[in-house]
């Protein structure tokens, strides 16, 4: 098991996830350095819980840690792997500090120890094709110097886009013989699977698992009323999975929607549908007195995704990056 070695600060102590309330201690970490960092998201407890709980290649218990001092957690390290279509294993880790205990030697570390675990973790596997792969959610940023003392470099970027105001929304409609319909129960199971297979030509596509499938189900701010899915006869060719989350609402004094899981079916991309469904969605949210919607993006998204959003009046709220380096260093 690998070790961590910790700096010099007084009462600092490290430990591995034990359930129970850490739910709310990774919360606290995961949206206290969202805010330092400018990144207008809330996540609520019950989203990681749900998220922690479906997700495969990690075992809570075993892979992550807390940085604890005088018994206060004020940092930690989550890691997990997967395996992606092309055979490329990932072995993935996130790291998080309380912004009042950065630049003192707890992120790096963390950093140190989710590097350690992982390649022992990958020892063990004996698989070739594999990467390290961590991220920042904005940059410039402490992480993002961090992860480039250990040798990591940026290889994809993402995005957060908002629209600051729903007035002018575009008409937006349908091509002809298709449709937007009512989400019934039967429904669910075709959205989710045709939303994988347009995921299929997108850097990073993995298969789905059966935790996804949960999570899908389980998603906290979940609400088909808002859902904007496009049918073509009993095919599902496009949808925008829309939602409203109150407490980060609350939290930031705002009223926005978001509009996500946004897709089209390879054989019906460049015919407006991702246009008419995200227009769709933005008239939804007004009708149910929000002012505002977000987005996120990958910026290298094949489809040009980006000049489509901007196009709809979505603006360049916070930018974020995917970093990678080779297990060796």
């Amino acid at each position: 098991m690998a070790e961590i070695v910790l700096p010099e600060v007084p009462d600092i102590a490290a430990r591995l996830w034990i359930g129970g309330d850490d739910y709310e201690h990774a919360t606290h970490l995961v949206n206290a350095e969202l805010a330092a960092d400018g990144v207008g998201a809330v996540h609520t407890v019950e989203d990681l819980r749900v998220t922690f709980d479906n997700t495969a290649g990690m075992e809570p218990e075993k892979d992550i840690m807390f940085v604890e001092v005088a018994g206060r957690p004020v940092a930690m390290a989550v890691t997990r792997w997967w395996d992606e279509a092309d055979g490329l294993r990932v072995y993935r880790h996130i790291g998080k500090v309380l912004p009042d205990w950065r630049h003192r030697g707890i992120g790096a570390a963390l950093l140190s120890w989710a590097i350690d675990h992982l390649t022992e973790m990958a020892e063990a596997h004996e698989k070739s094709n594999r990467v390290l792969r961590s991220g920042v959610d904005s940059f410039p940023s402490p992480g993002q110097a961090l992860l480039e003392s250990f040798g990591y470099r940026a290889t994809q970027h993402h995005a957060e886009l908002v629209r600051p105001h729903l007035d002018h929304i575009p008409e937006g409609p349908l091509p002809e013989g298709l449709e937007i319909r009512p989400v019934a129960e039967g429904h669910l199971r075709p959205i989710f699977d045709a939303e994988w297979e347009a995921a299929r030509d997108h850097w990073g596509y993995r298969e789905p698992t059966e935790e996804d499938w949960v999570w899908f189900l389980e998603f906290p701010h979940r609400d088909e009323s808002m859902w904007k899915i496009a049918w073509a006869d009993d095919q599902v060719v496009g949808q925008v999975r829309g939602y409203i989350n109150a407490e980060e609402n609350d939290e930031l004094d705002q009223r926005r929607g978001w509009c996500e899981w946004i897709f089209t079916k390879r054989d019906y991309r460049k015919r407006g549908i991702a246009t008419a469904l995200i227009c769709a969605t933005l008239r939804e949210f007004e009708k149910r007195g929000m002012t505002e919607a977000a987005l996120g993006v990958h910026v290298e998204n094949p489809n040009r995704a980006l000049r489509l959003y901007t196009g709809l009046g979505f603006e360049l709220h916070s930018q974020g990056a995917t970093y990678e380096r080779d297990l060796a260093g």
